[in-house]
């Protein structure tokens, strides 16, 4: 079970603020499928990135199970992905010179 509540994820340069999540609520149960659409720039890819714990939200609660992953450290994060997420990036970068088994 995934459940995201008032996630936020703000994006800070020297200049500009830009709010690209503001106070999500996501509720997704064991078995479900979800498909996230929307215009360019509606922050999907944001979206994804946070419950893929590539990104880190700026405000909520992330609870996949029973555990709050945005009050995990790197470390645990890390883990995390490696043991339990399996996330497949929209700009993969393979290289060129290595094999699929390498």
């Amino acid at each position: 079970m995934i459940r995201m509540e008032g996630i936020q994820r703000r994006y800070v340069s020297d200049e500009v603020e830009t709010t690209a999540l503001h106070d999500i609520d996501l509720h997704v149960a064991a078995g479900e499928f979800l498909a996230i659409m929307g215009p360019s720039g509606c922050g999907k890819s944001t979206l994804l990135n946070t419950l893929g714990t590539v990104d880190r939200p700026t405000g909520g609660r992330y609870l996949f199970g029973d555990r709050d992953l945005a009050a995990l450290g790197e470390k645990e994060l890390a883990k995390f992905r490696a043991e339990t997420l399996g996330f497949v990036f929209q700009s993969f970068n393979l290289i060129d010179e290595l094999t699929i088994e390498e």
